[in-house]
């Protein structure tokens, strides 16, 4: 009868990781909207809010709004800023008391 010790319990372990393979990350395309969104940006820093307005004045996302008078497609254009802060694409600059959001380009990505 064969004992195990409880090392031999790390070894099995340590056996399992080395046969993981590696995955490659493949890249996702870019939607139509998020290639739009990154179009817009240049050097300087700008504000989700502007990018909506001119979002909506290429015709690129629909000129419904609250009451506030802010644009419905605020949230969906935030949440697609922040997955590109998130790829390392742009950096969060400041949040203007929930009003508003600003983001520049990670020069470093960009041109590196």
């Amino acid at each position: 009868m064969n004992q195990i010790s409880f090392e031999d319990l790390f070894e099995e372990e340590n056996e399992k990781e080395k046969e993981k393979v590696e995955v490659a990350e493949i890249p996702v395309p870019l939607s139509p909207l998020q290639q739009d969104i990154l179009g817009l940006f240049n050097s300087e820093e700008i504000s989700a809010l502007e990018l909506c307005e001119q979002l909506i004045r290429a015709g690129k996302i629909p000129d419904e709004r609250f009451t506030t008078n802010k644009p419905k497609a605020y949230g969906q254009v935030c949440l697609l800023l922040e997955g590109f802060v998130k790829e390392g694409k742009l950096i969060f600059v400041k949040s203007d008391e929930k009003r508003d959001r600003v983001y520049k380009l990670n020069e470093e990505v960009f041109n590196g």
